[in-house]
């Protein structure tokens, strides 16, 4: 768990009596926190992120769902910009 992770689990103590969900949260908060770091600007690349992963010391075992939680994020970004909708930073 990264630390910023931990900061934010303790501010908003999400948790549900569902653990799959509970995993996808954290997941995206988690994946979220480095993004955040990594800039708001568009065109991050994959390789950016995965360097991110490794700059971080994340485990390997959780790069594949942070990476697909940092997927969903900005695909969910990327729709709301293409909707004419209100935009979100991450």
């Amino acid at each position: 768990m990264l630390k910023r992770e931990e900061e934010i689990n303790k501010m908003f103590n999400i948790t549900t009596n569902i653990p799959l969900l509970d995993e996808e949260n954290a997941n995206l908060f988690a994946a979220a926190t480095l993004l955040q770091r990594l800039g708001n600007a568009p065109g991050l690349t994959t390789n950016a992120f995965y360097a991110a992963l490794l700059s971080e010391k994340v485990p390997a075992e959780q790069h594949e769902s942070l990476t697909l939680a940092a997927i969903a994020i900005e695909a969910m970004m990327s729709d709301a910009e293409y909707l004419d909708s209100y935009g979100t930073e991450h």
